[in-house]
């Protein structure tokens, strides 16, 4: 016979609530004793009541919930023996715990009792702890049904931890995988009697084994007046040193940017990674707001490195998803119009104020050589950073940067006060030209001095983010400008030609007005240069409000042309709802003025479908009016829209106007091969679930509009928070009525860059509910187990014999036990009717005999 299973299924807890009809509750003392005779004798027989009338758990082992005083801390093995007293079972169980699990769950183990230390420290190599040994045991408390351990602790038995601290003991390095994120644009443009083509793909790729991550990006661009390019952003591979909460890192990438301009270098580096911190000790990538006056492309770039290229439809538009490349270095944008205009700006890119918590640092070590486009040589880039919270009010930080030709030296503090926080540093930097004409041209050494200011007043509503002023003398060069002057001296040029900068000043705040008045925000950014006359100067002023369910906005704008000379934009927007009128959610109007009088006005309408909203589309028509003495006008219309299926996002565009007509088309997601397969999903990203559902076909992940389990049993959920508890949750809906999922939610805490795989265990097979009496005409006893041909307990014996099973064919022997005498067993052979519907029929009903 086969072993007696004791874990609970629903089913048989079901059935025990039936007996709950004749329980008897005594009130003193709240226990329960079910009635044996509502059962049939066979079934009395069968059954040991005495477990069910002192609600002892089944013994098991479950895959349970951790919650310790009302906090989730993740998932584990719990193991409920039956209790032994001098080698004999009492009517008690033990709740067990493996020794890495005590890890989970903070548990101050100095605080324990002495015999409580030595039973941990004296656990062998399998076995595993009994709670009820270690702790109070009025405090433990496991819920079978829901599969929750529950320990409501005092505080003295727990180690203090900060608020969204996840113990790096549960944090997972996921499997060996190789991931291949993409985002792919074709265009076409028909301007001027010619054809313009443009092929735009980048590609972020990734293997990972055992903690190493290997990690690739790349930008590929056809324009069409050139041929193919490819630019390597960024080529590394990396592995967390969690003993330190740090990052080792060798290859292509760039520094971290938290003192220094960020430079891109290739070589090795060491740093922390504050995402392993938890949320209540931890920062950035700014938003980069534009307006396109036709369906244009928008390109980024970064030490004249392209990092992001986007095809955007004419009017206002943001860009919040940049990958964070350090907190200091400008960013570059251009704004290509359909019709050849261009629009291009600056976004300053700046930390906020440095101050760090008490007691914490951040620290970066860099060793390689720059990588740089505007470059002809690579020299070498050493850099060291470091920073330390003092106190509450106090951070301390520096740092060195050079090479044999340069040397730069940083010192500085930030001081939080009652008005907000302050930064002050003193850079000395010090570089040599080089020689020019065999003439040595001496070097050149000044001082930098910035002053940073930050505030958040609640109360009021303002917000300053930053403001910053810097002050150099004329001697001073940045690394970057250092070595591109020493390399314009070595070809024979005017060191001066090089722009030197003077001062620079830049402001971002924004300003909540007293209810029903809306926003305001401004941020500005202005420079001067020692050895230039111009003053480099570019703001944004906007406000924004709502009348009844109107958005409306108003901004001005001041950047620069191709050729460097300012121009000033002025703009109107409104987004108006228009619940699913014509099948659009919402339109917008923007009217938009431009340099030299130009007037443009755009109205848009958009909406969704799709059960998962995987459908979107927008309609937009235009018309522009040139100022000067032509003052011509003419119209445009685009449409655009994409379909997010559950393998990848597809997106198109075609517009016209005075002309000119474009076409463009992109597809765009992620692929994950692992040793099941390879696996596909609309959404790019870093760090990954692997789910794995074997038969549920089409079963929905919750936290992902419109990513199902496919059919080899797979799925990939993105944007897995780092070093954080996670919840993956997947939904039984539309599952087949022969597929029932286990369980439906798991935590995980991924390594950044990491592939982890959840696995849901599925039961697969028919419900059958069968009436089947013994050969002699007795009905089977209550509560009998039924087993399968492979001895696996799939069912339980009902009320009036009948049996109520999951069986994985259509036809089939079942083996029914009630006891380990040969009259106390039978065996049932079934066929199910023709006209059964597994697929859609909530159970089977039919007859048989069990002999």
């Amino acid at each position: 016979m086969p072993a007696f299973n004791r874990s609970l299924s629903p089913l048989t807890a079901a059935v025990l609530l039936a007996l709950a009809g004749g329980a008897a509750a005594d009130d003193n003392n709240d226990a329960f004793e079910f009635n044996p005779y509502f059962m049939s004798p066979g079934s009395q027989q069968r059954i040991d009541l005495s477990r069910y009338n002192q609600d002892l758990t089944p013994v098991g082992s479950y895959r349970a919930e951790l919650v310790v005083n009302g906090k989730r801390v993740g998932r584990d093995e719990v193991i409920i023996k039956d209790r032994l007293v001098e080698g004999k079972a009492v009517s008690k169980v033990d709740i067990c715990i493996k020794p890495s699990t005590l890890a989970a769950l903070d548990i101050n183990l100095e605080k324990l009792s002495d015999q409580a230390q030595r039973q941990i420290k004296g656990v062998k190599e399998g076995e595993c702890l009994a709670l009820n040994q270690l702790l109070p045991e009025n405090s433990i408390d496991f819920d079978t049904n829901d599969q929750i351990l529950n320990l409501n602790l005092p505080q003295v038995y727990l180690i203090n931890r900060p608020r969204g601290y996840v113990n790096p003991e549960q944090w997972d390095q996921g499997v060996t995988a190789a991931t291949l994120g993409y985002n792919a644009n074709a265009s076409r443009t028909h301007y001027g009697n010619q054809d313009y083509d443009n092929l735009y793909a980048n590609l972020n790729g990734g293997f990972n084994l055992k903690g190493w991550y290997f990690r690739h990006n790349g930008i590929y661009t056809k324009p069409h007046d050139s041929g193919s390019d490819y630019n390597n952003i960024n080529t590394y591979v990396q592995r967390d040193i969690v003993a330190i909460q740090s990052r080792l890192l060798a290859g292509d990438a760039n520094t971290k940017g938290e003192l220094f301009d960020t430079l891109s270098f290739r070589g090795i580096q060491i740093a922390n990674e504050e995402q392993m911190l938890p949320n209540a000790l931890r920062g950035y990538a700014p938003v980069v707001r534009g307006t396109a006056r036709t369906a244009a492309k928008v390109v980024i770039r970064q030490s004249g490195n392209v990092i992001y290229e986007k095809n955007v439809a004419p009017g206002p538009f943001e860009i919040t998803d940049l990958y964070p490349t350090g907190y200091g270095g400008n960013l570059d944008v251009s704004i290509e119009e359909a019709n050849g205009g261009r629009q291009n700006f600056q976004v300053p890119y700046a930390s906020t104020s440095n101050l760090l918590r008490p007691g914490t640092h951040h620290y970066s070590l860099t060793y390689g050589k720059l990588r740089s486009t505007s470059l002809k040589s690579e020299p070498v880039l050493i850099e060291g950073t470091y920073r330390r919270g003092i106190n509450n009010g106090l951070t301390l930080y520096g740092g060195v940067q050079g090479n044999e030709n340069y040397q730069a030296v940083q010192g500085g503090t930030s001081i939080g006060t009652p008005i907000g926080a302050f930064s002050l540093d003193v850079t000395q930097a010090k570089t040599k030209l080089g020689e020019a004409a065999g003439i040595d041209q001496g070097s050149m050494s000044g001082q930098s001095y910035q002053l940073k200011y930050s505030q958040n007043i609640e109360s009021t509503g303002s917000n300053l983010s930053i403001a910053a002023y810097r002050f150099s003398t004329d001697g001073y060069m940045d690394y970057m400008t250092g070595m591109t002057t020493r390399e314009t001296i070595q070809y024979g040029h005017n060191k001066n030609i090089i722009r030197r900068a003077k001062n620079r000043l830049s402001v971002s705040a924004a300003q909540t007005l007293p209810q029903g008045y809306g926003q305001f925000y401004i941020s500005a950014w202005q420079q001067a240069y020692w050895n230039d006359n111009t003053t480099d100067r570019q703001y944004q002023f906007g406000y924004n409000n709502r009348f009844k369910s109107i958005s409306y906005g108003l901004s001005m704008t001041r950047s620069q042309d191709a050729f460097g000379n300012g121009q000033n934009t002025y703009m109107l927007n409104m987004t108006i709802p228009l619940d699913n009128l014509f099948g659009f959610n919402q339109m917008g109007i923007t009217v938009n003025r431009g340099p030299g009088n130009t007037m443009s006005e755009q109205v848009f309408a958009g909406g969704s479908a799709g059960e998962d909203r995987q459908y979107s589309y927008n309609l937009t028509a235009g018309n522009n009016r040139q100022g000067g003495s032509d003052g011509s006008t003419s119209s445009s219309l685009v449409v655009n829209g994409s379909m997010r299926s559950p393998y990848a996002t597809i997106s198109g565009l075609a517009g016209t106007g005075k002309g000119y007509e474009t076409y463009s088309a992109g597809l765009s997601g992620a692929m994950v091969a692992h040793s099941g397969g390879l696996t596909l999903t609309p959404y790019s990203g870093d760090t990954y679930a692997l789910v794995e559902a074997k038969g549920a076909k089409g079963a929905k992940m919750v936290s992902s509009p419109g990513i199902r389990i496919d059919s080899f049993g797979y799925a990939v959920v993105p944007y897995l928070t780092a070093y954080q508890m996670n919840d993956v949750e997947i939904s039984p809906k539309g599952l087949s009525n022969n597929v029932e999922l286990n369980l439906t939610s798991q935590k995980v805490a991924p390594y950044s860059g990491a592939v982890v795989k959840i696995t849901y265990d599925t039961t697969i097979g028919y419900p059958v509910l069968i009436s089947a009496p013994q050969t002699n005409g007795q009905s089977l006893p209550f509560g009998a187990d039924v087993y399968d041909e492979n001895d696996r307990h799939i069912g339980v014996v009902g009320q009036g014999g009948r049996l109520f099973a999951r069986v994985s064919s259509m036809e089939g022997q079942l083996k029914v036990v009630w006891g380990e005498a040969i009259d106390q067993q039978c065996i049932l052979s079934y066929l199910m009717p023709k006209d059964a519907n597994p697929e859609q029929d909530n159970i089977i009903k039919f007859n048989s005999v069990c002999q």
